[in-house]
This record gives structure tokens, C-alpha cells and sequence, in this order.
């Protein structure tokens, strides 16, 4: 197998009988709006990487999830005569299916830890995340007896005991930020400054965990991070905030025993070429960046903003969450200056706001932002999740406490909105035992994360005695019943009193299913 990177989480995979394309994004139109750029560009390469899939050999396209930074409609349009077959996960949500296909792939749609065998030898397996907003993917990809793991974005941390027994040669997985949180939060600085130092300590651990467990020959830091010329600069420069560069993760895993490969866009992976981590840009060329580039955001309109459609859209959502029960929600206000929309998803209604007579509720969260900003959510044929990722809204939460279901309103599709509720609400109630290595208590807990059903069976205990979710870090209190404070969620955690055999407190031990 020979390794060829172009950018972001875009591998080009060249075998003896076939070639694989991951997520190629190679657009000049940036994503979300003209908010992400790659970094570094790449948009000159397109020739180069459509001239290497020109061949006779059989190619087959993978996308990992909806993402405009893996899913670039522009740059599959020009590949898709040059593509035989396409394998995407199977998700509820069949959105990206449909995109597919309108594009006109022929498409083969993998469930979890599916394979998809190209010929006797090479195959390509699934591992899929999709619960909640969550729809992402890995792949194992085995072509001449050598195997490349593509996590890109996809936080199957709790789930790669699975994989560990391969001999694995390639492992790409994000290393970075790729949130609205804190960026877009009404917070102060220093509070900013420490969530964001939190969240990437906690996804690197993940990162050095998963190194240790799966033993890659090399490690190729991907799927980030971005840049934002249209935006304040800071946040290109990885400086405390999520976005961080390579140097930060070289510096992170220097102990490990381990290649990293730092590819530029176009090398591939050789011995003779694992150069050093790739620097945030300058100012100066993010200011040269900028001259070049156009951004769609910038673009829209505000008077193309009508109120009545934008309440169509939430009203949209809303009827198809009706009919659900789910635990009480602050209210989630929309503010474009002198109105806005209130919208109860308790009571499941929503109405225009004056907010010079509007007094605010006591739990709420507030999501502001110009009438461009909301233009595009009244339009359907936009989607809200790749407008929350322009980063350009301001958010206020009181109490600053995450809520999951104002979180999947937010990120839905009409279409999506629905299981998006319900698969959270359908994780499973497995109870298992676990050891506190701090107090050398046994504690029994809900196996599943009560976020995403995350499985907690491997997570580890910080030296605090919280138990860290390897998905997504929630932290939960295990001396104070499991409680994650940042989210008001609990694991339901209890002191167990009795004795119990060592060699079921060494690992875990299940218990019944409770009501």
C-alpha cells in the first residue's frame, strides 16, 4: 500500500488491484460557510490528486461522516467520473446517502463493524458512532497486507479493544478542537483559557491512550486543525484555544515509542520524510491567506433575514419531537439584537421576542448572532449544524451547565431532529462494578455514558477519583453518587459495601440489568 496525503483527513490509498480515497477536500471555498480552511492549503494539489485516482485500477471513494471538512460536494463533483463504487456508514439519518446519490456515486452502505472485501485479501471495515448529534465513522483499511486505521473525528476511544489484536501500520486520528466550546461562550478569558487547556489535555490523553493500545508503526496527526482568516486571528494560532497545531501534540506524545509522520499535503509516507510538526501560520500569511480566498458567510444578506421562516424552521423540529417525553429544558433564546425567538421545548412551543419589554428566564440558553447568521437558519435549505460551525454566534448559558436536548435541537435536521432524541434516551441500563484506584473503593455505576452511551468499563480514574468518559471527557464525581457537575448527568454511582472477589474487582464485574 502505498500512502498519499493531501490535507486534513484526505488519504489517497494506492494498491496493487485498488486504490482508496478518504474525505477529499480540496475545495478553495473553505467549509461552514468560508469559516475552515485547510491548513496547509491544498487547493493547488487538486490535479495532482485527481491525475493519481485517473487509472485503471478500481477506486473506491470513502466518506466518514456529513461534515463540510469530509464531505466537500465541490471536490466530489470533479472526482465522481473517476470513482467506481463509494462505501458509506449506515446511518439512521440518510442525508449524506442521498447526497451521494443525488451527486451520482453508486453507493454501498457498511453497518457497524461491517467489511467490504475489494477482492480475496483487501477489505474495508466500519466502526460507526450514531447516537444523538453524534454521526461519525472509522475505517480499517487493509490493502497488501498492510492495515491503516482511519479514526478521523470519530471518538470510538472507549471501543478500540476491538482492534487492538491487528498489526496495525497506519493510525490517523484528530488530535485537535473542532467545537463551538468556549470559542463561541460568553465566558471570561481565563475561563476560556482553562476549558480549552481541559478539553485538549483530555482529547490528547485519549490520543496517547489509544497509541499505547493499538501500537500503530506510525502515527499521522490529521482531520485538523483549521484555519479561519475570516475570523479572529487567535484562533488560528492554536494559542489557548482548541485549535492547536502540531508542535503541540509532537511535544505531548515525545515519551511515546512511536513514528509520527508530520505529512504536508501531496507527500506520502515514506521513512525518508517524517518531517517535523507543521507550524500554526503567520499573521502575515493568513493576512496573504485572506487576499485569496472568498467567504460565503459574508455574502448573505441581512435583510434577506424573514422572522416568519426561521419560526417555520423551529416549528419544523418541534412537531417531530411532540409526542416525546424528556427531563425539563432551559428555554433556548434566538437573538438578533432588538427581537428574538423564545422556544420552550418543555412546553414544545415558540414565539417572537421584543427584548425591550422581554425579561429573561432564570435557566436559559442564549445563542445571538447577526440577521445573516439567522437568515441561513431559515432557510431549509441550509443545515443548522454547519451554521453553529461558522463560529459565528455568541453563547450565553445560565447556569453555564451543558443540556443535551437543547444540544440536539440545536444540530438537527428536521429530517434527523427525532432520532436524534430518541437514541439518547434509549441507552442501555447495564450496571457494572468498578475499582477507584484513589480510594481503593468499589463503586457500581451505569455502564453508558449518559451523553453519547459511551461504554465506561475501560474509562479510566483521574488522580481526582473521577471517572473520565473516553469519548467525550465528561468528568463524573464517583465519592458524590457520579455526578458530572458541567452537565447536571450522572452515572448513578454507589459504594459497593460487600466483599467481592478479587478477580472480579481486577477488571469489571456485571451486574443485572435493573429496572
Amino acid at each position: 500500500m502505498n500512502l498519499n496525503f493531501y490535507g486534513h483527513n484526505s488519504f489517497l490509498l494506492q494498491g496493487k488491484n485498488i486504490v482508496v480515497v478518504t474525505d477529499p477536500w480540496l475545495t478553495d471555498k473553505g467549509a461552514f460557510f468560508g469559516s475552515w480552511f485547510q491548513w496547509p492549503i491544498n487547493h493547488h494539489l487538486k490535479s495532482k490528486f485527481i491525475s493519481n485516482i485517473d487509472t485503471h485500477i478500481e477506486t473506491c471513494l470513502y466518506i466518514s461522516h456529513e461534515h463540510q471538512d469530509h464531505f466537500d460536494k465541490d471536490t466530489l463533483k470533479e472526482i465522481q467520473p473517476y470513482i467506481n463504487f463509494c462505501i458509506l456508514p449506515n446511518f439512521d439519518d440518510k442525508f449524506l446517502l442521498n447526497e451521494m446519490l443525488n451527486l451520482g456515486y453508486k453507493v454501498t452502505e457498511l453497518s457497524d463493524q461491517s467489511k467490504y472485501y475489494f477482492n480475496e485479501k483487501d477489505y474495508l471495515e466500519l466502526m460507526i458512532a450514531d447516537a444523538g448529534v453524534i454521526h461519525d465513522s472509522a475505517a480499517i483499511i487493509h490493502i497488501d497486507n498492510k492495515t491503516f486505521v482511519n479514526q478521523n473525528d470519530c471518538k470510538i476511544f472507549d471501543r478500540l479493544t476491538y482492534i487492538e489484536e491487528l498489526d496495525i501500520d497506519f493510525y490517523a486520528v484528530q488530535f485537535s478542537g473542532a467545537n463551538w466550546h468556549p470559542v463561541c461562550y460568553q465566558l471570561t478569558d481565563e475561563e476560556k483559557i482553562r476549558i480549552s487547556k481541559m478539553k485538549m489535555f483530555s482529547k490528547q490523553t485519549a490520543v496517547r491512550n489509544a497509541i499505547k493500545m493499538i501500537k500503530p508503526k506510525y502515527y499521522i496527526p490529521s482531520a485538523g486543525p483549521a484555519v479561519f482568516p475570516f475570523l479572529d486571528t487567535s484562533l488560528s494560532l492554536g494559542i489557548d484555544n482548541i485549535f492547536v497545531h502540531q508542535p503541540d501534540i509532537s511535544k505531548f506524545l515525545k515519551n511515546l515509542n512511536i513514528e509520527i509522520a508530520y505529512l504536508r499535503p501531496g507527500e506520502n509516507l515514506k521513512k525518508s520524510n517524517l518531517t517535523k510538526p507543521i507550524k500554526p501560520p503567520s499573521p502575515a500569511e493568513l493576512r496573504a491567506m485572506k487576499s485569496q480566498l472568498s467567504c460565503d458567510f459574508e455574502k448573505v444578506r441581512d435583510d434577506e433575514f424573514d422572522v416568519h421562516n426561521l419560526l417555520d424552521e423551529v416549528n419544523k423540529r418541534i412537531e417531530k419531537i411532540e409526542d416525546i417525553k424528556f427531563q425539563e429544558c432551559p428555554k433556548l433564546i434566538f437573538d438578533w439584537q432588538d427581537q428574538g425567538l423564545e422556544i420552550d421545548l418543555t412546553q414544545r412551543k415558540a414565539k417572537v421576542i421584543d427584548f425591550s419589554s422581554y425579561q429573561m428566564p432564570k435557566s436559559y440558553m442564549k445563542v445571538a448572532g447577526s440577521r445573516a447568521y439567522f437568515s441561513l437558519m431559515s432557510n431549509p435549505n441550509y443545515r443548522w449544524e454547519d451554521i453553529y460551525l461558522s463560529l459565528r454566534a455568541r453563547v450565553k448559558r445560565e447556569p453555564d451547565v451543558f443540556n443535551t436536548f437543547i444540544n440536539i435541537f440545536l444540530c438537527s435536521d428536521p429530517s434527523s431532529i427525532r432520532a436524534g432524541f430518541t437514541t439518547t434516551m434509549d441507552i442501555k441500563d447495564e450496571r457494572i462494578v468498578i475499582v477507584n484506584h484513589v480510594d481503593g473503593k468499589n463503586y457500581e455505576i451505569n455502564r453508558y455514558c449518559p451523553h453519547n452511551g459511551a461504554d465506561l468499563k475501560n474509562a479510566k480514574i483521574d488522580n481526582n477519583g473521577n471517572l473520565i468518559c473516553p469519548r467525550h471527557s465528561w468528568s463524573f464525581n464517583l465519592e458524590n453518587k457520579g455526578k458530572c457537575e458541567s452537565a447536571k448527568a450522572t452515572i448513578n454511582a454507589q459504594e459497593i459495601v460487600e466483599t467481592i472477589s478479587l478477580c472480579e474487582t481486577i477488571s469489571v464485574r456485571m451486574l443485572k440489568n435493573r429496572e
